[in-house]
């Protein structure tokens, strides 16, 4: 309970400062009254971090549609910077913690194709440091090399709105992320994949096969939910350790879909409707 009032309590002063930030700009410049927004972090994290969120943009066929989804929002936030992207069909958040920060906040919207070439430059260096100017221009800078970043013009979903109406959860299970993304492989080609809870046990099951049993750990109640297999397996591909914790509050809400032991990147994933056996 104490964790969740203060991750509530965070959120909502993270939505503060961002309002305060959206505020400025409308007013003709950062929050704080300076130029340049200054944030020095690690290359090798913006990279890992691009790599766990860039998938999450929408494909090819929709970018000319729906321009912002095939970007990934970079948010230098205090002491925070937060990776966003989405396709509608999932969420996928990371947050780091800079080494050192200066400035008010700043939001870039940057396509997800010169988000990747820039994490291939920014992994071979130690340090970089990210500079956003009032006037929408930024760059990417490290021993005397800079990157020059480009920001697209269009509008962000408001990602804040999902997360803060996520109910709590009311499932939460541990499952081997490599084993349950082997079986949710060959669930592609036979449609809708669904998990389901009995005992100390996972199974996953799918029209017109037997349900394939794993060992895991769950807290809450009984877990029956269904997905587009390739969607969810998408999510655990952007994971990192052996372990994936989900967590369900319905079989109709969107199941936030973490790294058990990595809690600065989540997934959240819609849920479908379970096909007829």
């Amino acid at each position: 309970m104490l964790e969740a009032h203060a991750r509530k309590a965070r959120e909502a002063a993270d939505a503060a400062r961002s309002v305060i930030g959206e505020i400025g700009a409308v007013l003709g410049g950062p929050a704080d009254g300076a130029g340049a927004t200054r944030v020095r972090i690690g290359g090798a994290e913006l990279a890992s971090a691009v790599r766990q969120v860039a998938p999450a943009v929408v494909g090819a066929a929709l970018r000319e549609e729906f321009p912002a989804l095939g970007c990934v929002l970079v948010e230098l936030d205090g002491q925070e910077v937060r990776l966003v992207a989405t396709d509608r069909y999932r969420l996928a958040v990371r947050t780091l913690r800079p080494l050192a920060t200066e400035g008010g906040p700043r939001r870039l919207l940057v396509d997800a194709h010169d988000m990747r070439d820039l994490a291939s430059w920014a992994v071979r260096r130690p340090e970089i440091v990210i500079e956003a100017g009032g006037g929408g221009d930024a760059r990417l800078v490290s021993g005397g090399h800079t990157r020059t970043v480009t920001p697209v013009g269009a509008t962000f979903p408001d990602y804040r709105l999902v997360l803060d109406a996520l109910p709590a959860p009311r499932t939460r299970i541990i499952a081997d992320r490599t084993a349950l993304r082997a079986e949710l492989a060959t669930a592609e080609a036979s449609g809708t994949a669904t998990l389901h809870t009995d005992g100390r046990h996972l199974l996953l099951s799918r029209p017109g096969a037997a349900p394939v049993t794993q060992r895991a750990l769950r807290t809450g109640e009984p877990l029956r939910v269904s997905f587009d297999p390739e969607v969810l397996l998408a999510a655990l591909d952007a994971g990192v350790g052996p372990d994936v914790l989900l967590e369900v509050s319905s079989p109709a809400e969107p199941v936030v879909v973490r790294s058990a032991d990595q809690g600065s990147f989540t997934t959240l994933v819609i849920p479908v409707r379970e096909e007829s056996a």
